[in-house]
């Protein structure tokens, strides 16, 4: 091969090499549909994104270039391997990589666990997003319709819980794992599902994803969450949000006005904030009143370009 063309080839080569090892390895799973403005979308608690985004990703990849996530230890994703600070990872695993792929002011979509997490990564990178939806998320779940949150307590359960998950032998998940997915666990897990689901056919898919989810990692995960108090810090969110929530099948709540109250009283301190209540969805919101949902994320987009 002759010099010039070998020359040739390293300049083309180069950039693309340059850009590979600039791009840091990360440990949630994500997968690209459509195109146009970037949308990043984020599950709930051990749910699988695609699945839990597919009739969001049908409507918007005509216009928007969908990166739906799967958060590490979630629904077969592989976990992250940290032991601590595991949700904190995953929090700044996703905002070096929107920084890594330039992705401009995206539009930032999590439900329930993902939600909160979205929050948190507005709040911490608020110059980084564009408009942030949060589908039945609260800033501080732990207090969410409880008027005397006892702090203390809720620092001890915690702590309790997270030195069982950090003590966990093998054989200690193995037992948890059998029971949990067992037919009598299947079956609790199914009826607990109903108080959010409204398509019971549905059901199933949750459970095959919380099967094939990392019990220590997603345990480490659901502590850091308990205790992550968004309240305050929220207030550095800078772009509109828009809060989608759900009331029925929620024990906490009698009515949708209640319901609504709260998480107002949680938004307080942001500036640009619109709160809407499904009166009839359950809590996955994007199949159970999938034309309100969707006619209320585009009524909200089509008010911010």
């Amino acid at each position: 091969m002759s010099i010039s063309r070998l020359l040739l080839l390293v300049s083309c080569f180069c950039p693309i090499l340059l850009k590979a090892q600039q791009e840091t390895p990360h440990s949630f799973g994500v997968k690209i549909f459509g195109q146009g403005k970037p949308m990043i979308l984020i599950p709930g608690l051990k749910g699988d994104g695609e699945g839990t985004y597919a009739t969001t990703i049908a409507h918007y990849k005509d216009h928007y270039t969908c990166y739906v996530i799967t958060l590490a230890g979630f629904a077969g994703q592989p976990t992250s391997g940290r032991t601590a600070g595991v949700l904190l990872g995953q929090r700044d695993e996703l905002l070096r990589y929107i920084k890594e792929q330039q992705l401009k002011k995206p539009v930032l979509v999590g439900f329930s666990f993902g939600g909160v997490l979205a929050l948190w990564m507005a709040s911490a990178a608020p110059d980084l997003f564009g408009p942030v939806i949060d589908i039945d998320g609260a800033p501080y779940e732990a207090a969410l319709g409880v008027d005397n949150l006892n702090e203390d307590s809720l620092q001890k359960r915690t702590a309790g819980m997270l030195n069982y998950i950090n003590h966990a032998t093998p054989a200690m998940v193995a037992k948890y794992d059998s029971a949990q997915h067992s037919p009598e666990g299947e079956k609790r897990g199914f009826e607990f599902l109903k108080s959010m689901i409204q398509d019971t056919t549905q059901i199933p898919l949750v459970l095959y994803w919380d099967r094939k989810s990392d019990i220590l990692s997603t345990g480490r995960m659901i502590n850091e969450m308990t205790l992550l108090n968004l309240q305050d810090s929220i207030a550095a969110i800078s772009s509109p949000v828009l809060v989608l929530g759900s009331w029925n099948g929620d024990p906490t709540f009698t009515s949708r006005g209640q319901a609504e109250s709260a998480m107002k009283r949680q938004f307080a301190k942001v500036s640009k904030v619109t709160i809407v209540y499904s009166e009839q969805g359950k809590h996955f919101l994007m199949w159970n009143d999938f034309d309100w949902y969707i006619g209320q994320i585009d009524n909200f987009l089509s008010k911010k370009k």
